[in-house]
């Protein structure tokens, strides 16, 4: 009985430990792309198509067709977009909801050391938390936090990294942007 219940266990934790991890960088729904609001400016009802939307801002999440027309869906965890084209394939609506972040601590010792852009590369979605950023980048200027998210903005001498993670416990990276200094 007890060499049966071991060899149970040890098939289990060989499949357990042989199948993939569960990794929601793998799925559509967990990128995060922040939704730029000068991209939401150029779009003007009547003459933007479904072509040069997808050009701002992508491939839509979903598309939904009802008797309003077509609708396409931007947006996870924070910033929404529902854009909507009428029988002459132009926008007649959108809608536009950007995340609302609050500040939860910050940082300025940093401001006078430049970031290492070859540490930007080793920056790798989902598999980077917000302690290896602090490895690579030291502590962050700024800290701000939502239901879903945390937006750790990086300002240093050469540039402004903006990356955001999940707001849980382990933090990982699902976007970042670098901006180099003028």
């Amino acid at each position: 009985m007890n060499t049966h219940l071991l060899a149970v266990c040890v098939i289990c934790g060989l499949l357990t430990g042989c199948s993939t991890r569960y990794n929601p960088a793998n799925t559509p729904f967990a990128i995060y792309h922040p939704i730029a609001e000068e991209n939401v400016r150029k779009l003007e009802k009547g003459i933007t198509t479904p072509g040069e939307t997808i050009k701002l801002f992508g491939e839509p999440i979903k598309k939904n067709i009802s008797d309003r027309g077509e609708r396409y869906v931007y947006g996870y965890l924070g910033d929404t977009l529902n854009v909507t084209f009428d029988s002459s394939h132009t926008v007649s609506s959108f809608l536009y909801r950007p995340a609302i972040f609050e500040p939860v601590e910050g940082n300025t010792d940093y401001q006078n050391k430049k970031i290492n852009t070859g540490s930007l590369r080793k920056i790798q979605i989902y598999n980077t938390t917000r302690f290896d950023l602090e490895r690579w980048f030291r502590k962050a200027n700024k800290k701000e936090r939502n239901n879903e998210r945390f937006r750790y903005t990086f300002t240093r001498k050469n540039g402004i990294l903006v990356v955001y993670t999940l707001a849980n416990y382990e933090e990982r990276v699902l976007s970042y942007t670098f901006t180099p200094a003028e």
